[in-house]
């Protein structure tokens, strides 16, 4: 099988390809980062004689710009995995690669793969993806009218216009409208798919789990694979970690999501 690193940003995507293993030849390519970049991928490996089934994908989970290639990817018959970029970074240093640069890093990740083989990446289901969708815009109009909220508070500590006040009073008005009508939507979907509305109960009977930090919990458990409840606790950041050598004894910290 060969491999195929792909370095994600906002508008470009820089394509590595192994043929031979890791001290092979390597093709290299950069396209934009559209909504068609799945298939310019995919037309791309056509012309490297490399089909969809015969190469493994891998590509750092950044943010949101890898999703719809991702899907796309997987859509095609692809085997994709999406990295850890703390875990991959550990890799580039244990590998000598110091140098920080898109074509670099798409070669480090094709390596990755070549040695590494880490696990396909399965999408979430449908649902899971669209509780999702709502929790993000959720969190946005949340942060929004923290913002509204603090503009008010300045404002009234100096000498403004009645209009100012009206006006931030009549925003958070309506951001705090269309945050209920959210929290309605995600209700009604729960109802709606009961294994969520399930798991959101069991997570919500935690003493100190609310509404919220069920639902971030819901959707990180649903949307990731876990064997084990400890890499559960890794990835959400709460594992403690000894660091001690030799005559060298640090306090106890915690790790920040090594799954």
């Amino acid at each position: 099988m060969f491999q195929l690193g792909i370095d994600v940003s906002k508008n470009t995507l820089d394509l590595c390809l192994l043929r031979e293993g890791v001290k092979g030849r390597v093709k290299t390519r950069r396209i934009k980062n559209d909504v068609n970049a799945a298939s310019t991928v995919i037309t791309w490996l056509g012309k490297q004689q490399c089909a969809p089934a015969d190469v493994h994908i891998i590509m750092e989970a950044t943010g949101i710009y890898h999703e719809s290639l991702a899907y796309g990817l997987y859509r095609a018959g692809a085997k994709v995995s999406l990295a850890n970029p703390h875990r991959s970074r550990e890799f580039a240093r244990g590998m000598d690669i110091l140098t920080k640069n898109d074509q670099v890093d798409a070669y480090m990740l094709a390596c990755y793969g070549a040695l590494k083989v880490p696990e396909p990446w399965v999408p979430p289901p449908e649902s899971v993806r669209y509780l999702c969708a709502l929790l993000r815009r959720r969190d946005a109009l949340v942060t929004d009218r923290s913002r509204e909220k603090n503009r008010l508070e300045k404002c009234r500590a100096t000498d403004i216009p009645p209009a100012i006040d009206e006006s931030i009073e009549n925003v958070l008005r309506n951001l705090s409208a269309e945050i209920e009508h959210l929290d309605e939507l995600i209700l009604t979907h729960l109802d709606q798919h009961p294994e969520l509305k399930t798991d959101f109960d069991l997570l919500t009977s935690i003493k100190s789990v609310g509404f919220q930090l069920g639902l971030n919990m819901l959707v990180i458990l649903r949307s990731h694979h876990f064997d084990t409840a400890e890499q559960v606790a890794a990835f959400l950041g709460v594992v403690p970690v000894e660091r001690s050598s030799g005559t060298s004894v640090r306090n106890v910290s915690v790790a920040f999501r090594p799954y």
